[in-house]
């Protein structure tokens, strides 16, 4: 368990997202993954997201941006950069 309460599900399902991450995206964030999530992975989304914003963003991430706000940041960029690839949540 983590310190909010949250459990982690481990590797229960690898498709699934951690409910520790999911509590650290937006509502919009969490709707575009349920959304695409009917095509690919949402934990593969994420993992994505997140290697490209690292690779984009390596001063970012080596200068102490927590975890919870990369991940946050990476899904807006990733959503952004990649709008036209992916499902609309409109």
């Amino acid at each position: 368990m983590t310190g909010d309460g949250l459990t982690s599900n481990g590797s229960e399902d690898p498709n699934q997202v951690d409910p520790w991450i999911r509590a650290q995206l937006s509502a919009q964030q969490v709707r575009w993954l349920q959304k695409q999530s009917g095509v690919v992975k949402q934990a593969e989304l994420l993992k994505n997201a997140l290697a490209e914003w690292v690779v984009r963003h390596p001063i970012d991430w080596f200068t102490g941006t927590g975890v919870s706000d990369a991940i946050r940041m990476a899904l807006t960029e990733f959503i952004a950069r990649h709008k036209d690839e992916f499902l609309s949540v409109d």
